[in-house]
């Protein structure tokens, strides 16, 4: 019993103490941070995940980047997890930039309708497992603009400035992503376990 009156004594720490452990650079601090947020940050680690380029490197490259540059989070602005998820959204597009060039400029449409969104119970049947597997089946173009746009709640202007792309493009991008889901998500669940696994 001791044992766990001495480990609950560093799960109540504060986020603020924490916080502060951090910025003393207090390798314990930095872990019950690392644990506190990392699951969540995964999730979007592996949304811009693609051949040669691994969610735990961006993970990795991403904590790296939060305990450099802690002293410059302020809580007045945004959550800690949503300032993380910021630097690894930047830190995935940069790798990603790095391997390819993937930000073709698409036809030219004048104003790029939204598609049809589904029904809410549409997809209700699908995990979202199985839901992050199609995203990622997306050409990578497509799915940072998509993952960025729907997922992460950048405006076009910001995706265009994010990606060195025009905000046209990133509409074009986006429209085709959704289509091209919505396609993917509307086919027959059939060999999706076995391409899972």
């Amino acid at each position: 019993m001791k044992v766990v009156s001495i480990f609950s004594k560093f799960r109540e720490q504060s986020l603020e103490s924490i916080l502060a452990g951090c910025v003393r650079k207090d390798a314990q601090c930095q872990r019950m941070l690392f644990d506190r947020c990392a699951p969540k940050i995964l999730t979007t680690c592996r949304r811009y995940e693609m051949q040669g380029l691994d969610a735990q490197d961006i993970l990795q490259e991403t904590f790296i980047n939060v305990f450099a540059k802690i002293e410059q989070y302020n809580p007045q602005k945004a959550a800690i997890e949503t300032w993380i998820n910021r630097i690894a959204i930047h830190i995935a597009l940069k790798s990603l930039n790095k391997k390819q060039h993937p930000w073709v400029e698409l036809e030219r449409i004048a104003d790029v309708p939204d598609v049809h969104e589904p029904d809410a119970n549409e997809w209700d049947d699908w995990s979202e497992e199985q839901i992050l597997a199609k995203i990622q089946e997306l050409p990578p173009g497509y799915r940072a603009v998509f993952n960025l746009y729907v997922i992460d709640e950048f405006s076009h202007a910001e995706i265009a400035e994010t990606l060195g792309i025009s905000v046209q493009t990133s509409k074009s991008q986006l429209f085709k992503a959704k289509a091209m889901l919505r396609q993917k998500l509307t086919a027959p669940k059939k060999n999706l376990k076995y391409a899972l696994f």
